[in-house]
């Protein structure tokens, strides 16, 4: 049978219901194996798309309208600094300098939340294990993206600060703010809208290098395991995962595009 699957059938059969074969390497469900995967990749990816927005929109707005002030240079130059330092050596230099060994030791080497705790411990206890635990790893999986979408969230609004609306709506004795953060920051936010199409995926797939490095035992490093020891179930399975969530990136950006943006509208007109 087709990768272990029931009827032979993986692809239009098996997958819909739920059978993705079984495992070359341990002969156990690939959904076994998934489910055990996928929660940290959940967790970790989606905190850091959360952050990415959160740190990435305020900053971009703040150097647009203070462009050319020694605040947005500086903060441009920040941004760029960030941007061109690869993550896995980021990881690999915090990993070395502030995990212990000859220098300083602050957070844990190794991601396992609730290996030092008892499991009567607390759910204060537990919240402040986890946090330490993905302090770190959490860092090193933000700091690219968000310096990339701040310098997106600024191009789009400078650009939209020199349209004729917004001069329309300072015409009429708005507020600067109201004009940024209500008429300009809307017609802003669709380049940002299009790149989350792109990092929706990243939910369930998850950061080969990172969770390597940082021993988290999520869909990438599964993944990348599938890969070497050729487990092609596995390695289905999650490549089917991530086409899906690339089509619902897709499908939320439009909707959003629509939400943001009142000219847009995905309804039939014609009489």
């Amino acid at each position: 049978p087709w990768f272990g699957s029931k009827d032979g059938d993986w692809t239009s059969a098996g997958f819909v219901r739920g059978d993705f074969g079984i495992s070359y390497q341990d002969k156990r469900p690939v959904g076994s194996v998934l489910w055990d995967a996928i929660g940290w990749t959940v967790l970790i990816s989606s905190l850091s798309i959360l952050l990415t927005y959160l740190i990435a929109i305020p900053l971009g707005v703040r150097s647009a309208i203070r462009k050319g002030s020694f605040e947005d240079q500086s903060i441009t130059t920040f941004l760029f600094i960030l941007y061109s330092l690869p993550s896995f050596w980021v990881a690999t230099l915090a990993i070395i300098y502030l995990c212990g060994g000859d220098y300083l030791d602050i957070f844990p080497p190794k991601f396992a939340p609730g290996a030092d705790i008892s499991s009567a411990a607390g759910g204060w206890e537990k919240f402040k294990d986890l946090a330490y635990h993905l302090a770190l790893p959490l860092a090193c999986y933000t700091y690219g993206s968000f310096a990339y979408l701040s310098r997106q969230m600024r191009g789009g609004m400078l650009s939209t600060l020199q349209a004729d609306f917004i001069r329309t709506a300072r015409a009429k004795g708005l507020s600067g703010k109201k004009v940024i953060w209500k008429h300009a920051l809307r017609n802003s936010l669709l380049p940002i809208i299009t790149l989350f199409a792109s990092v929706f995926p990243l939910a369930i797939s998850g950061g080969i290098v990172l969770e390597i490095i940082f021993s988290i035992p999520g869909m990438g490093k599964v993944g990348y395991e599938a890969v070497i020891f050729r487990n092609y179930p596995v390695v289905f399975a999650i490549m089917m995962f991530s086409a899906i969530l690339t089509l619902v990136g897709y499908l939320v950006a439009d909707i959003l595009y629509a939400v943001v943006d009142p000219r847009i509208s995905y309804s039939s007109n014609k009489k």
